[in-house]
């Protein structure tokens, strides 16, 4: 229900602003057409029920932390015969940004948090060699994803416009256990451009903001959401005459029965 929620929130929101929707995949219907795997390490997972079905690269699972027929995730594993470094990619297929203002937003998750797994994600002009994706900027690393389903945002800047491109997820650790990938959306056109509807009773500045972000509403006694960029609640309640949140850089939605409105945070 939360998915098909987020599907037709976002459908509305780009609708009403101009956004695009480059890409949106939460594999679910079986591997992607268009997406490429490789298998860097070649490595032999350990004859564990748990990751010896992961022989190759990322791998289409049934989601661990969802009861929901046929949510499905991709995962890879570090867990293996001997200590060689995990080294996997999950690539998606070419896209091209006309314009500045480019978003991924994505979910991942470590299986076991005693043993996190680290992630990367960068751009390449290839997406059929290792030696040529590793030449690339990283946009995102961690070494250690949460053990409970994230959601990440990055900004996508440094990508060439008016080129094809490939964004590439590389796993990587050291024999330690199962990282997964979903729910993977990317978008283009800034949101820095969206004109505030003063006709809505509802002020937001700065916008885009450094992290402080100001509400000023007319009518007191609305019920206000906001949402982060793949959909999910992260606050609600009645905004005062003037208040204001300490937001994590991205770009937000804040919705009542009267206004959407979407702002932004550097």
């Amino acid at each position: 229900m939360r998915l098909i929620f987020c599907v037709l929130f976002f459908i509305a929101l780009y609708t009403n602003y101009g956004q695009s929707v480059l890409l949106n995949e939460n594999f679910n219907s079986g591997f992607p057409a268009g997406w490429t795997l490789i298998d860097g390490d070649m490595a032999t997972p350990y004859n564990d029920p748990e990751v010896n079905q992961l022989t190759n690269s990322f791998h289409l699972v049934a989601d661990y932390d969802s009861t929901n027929t046929g949510d499905s995730v991709m995962a890879a594993t570090s867990w293996f015969t001997d200590t060689i470094n995990a080294n996997n990619f999950l690539i998606t297929p070419a896209i091209n940004f006309p314009t500045n203002g480019n978003y991924l937003n994505f979910q991942a998750m470590s299986i076991d948090g005693s043993f996190p797994d680290g992630l990367q994600v960068f751009y390449s002009l290839y997406n059929n060699n290792v030696d040529s994706l590793m030449n690339y900027p990283v946009l995102f690393d961690t070494a250690a994803v949460p053990s409970l389903c994230t959601d990440f945002q990055v900004k996508l800047d440094s990508v060439p416009l008016n080129t094809d491109v490939y964004i590439v997820f590389r796993h990587y650790a050291d024999d330690q256990f199962i990282l997964t990938i979903d729910n993977v959306n990317i978008i283009t056109n800034d949101l820095t451009s969206i004109s505030i509807n003063d006709n809505s009773g509802l002020n937001i500045y700065p916008n885009p903001s450094n992290g402080v972000v100001n509400f000023n509403a007319q009518n007191l006694k609305d019920q206000y959401q906001i949402f982060n960029g793949i959909g999910k609640l992260i606050w609600e309640g009645n905004i005062h005459k003037s208040m204001h949140l300490n937001l994590h850089s991205g770009w937000y939605i804040i919705k009542s029965n009267n206004t959407t409105q979407a702002f932004v945070v550097n």
